[in-house]
């Protein structure tokens, strides 16, 4: 993959990803959630209510793995695994907590050939925020539909 600018092309490969470029992704994409629920799940526990809905990427499916853009990729299937990880040790407390993939959607990281709008992309983190008692927990979804990790 080709961007056309000095130094970018390198990050392409897994192999050449600067570690600033991966630090910083998996500060905002992984760590940025982990931070937020170990500041707020106590409280969603002891309130015996909660939802939590990460915002991943199908690029973060493994299936995907490999499309060179590898810090993203790579911070996003971290994110799924977290995902899974807090749903299983949050199991019978009434806190729910799923990814979701919102597709490519017209913003300022999509673009604006992006064929998604933004209250597209939007509607499964709604779905997933308002979901009632014994709603699904631990899953990963697009379209209101679960797609495979």
């Amino acid at each position: 993959m080709s961007t056309g600018r000095p130094g970018l092309d390198d990050q392409a490969s897994v192999f050449k990803t600067r570690l600033d470029i991966l630090d910083a992704t998996l500060k905002t994409n992984f760590y940025g959630p982990l931070l937020l629920c170990q500041a707020f799940v106590p409280l969603m526990k002891r309130n015996k209510y909660g939802r939590i809905v990460n915002v991943s990427s199908g690029l973060g499916q493994l299936d995907s793995l490999g499309s060179g853009y590898p810090a993203y990729e790579l911070s996003k299937a971290a994110l799924n695994a977290l995902t899974l990880s807090m749903a299983r040790e949050l199991r019978g407390t009434n806190v729910l907590i799923n990814a979701m993939c919102p597709g490519w959607v017209r913003t300022d990281m999509g673009g604006w050939h992006a064929p998604r709008s933004v209250e597209e992309g939007a509607d499964t983190v709604v779905w997933l925020a308002t979901l009632p008692d014994g709603g699904p927990q631990g899953g990963f979804f697009r379209d209101r539909q679960p797609i495979p990790w």
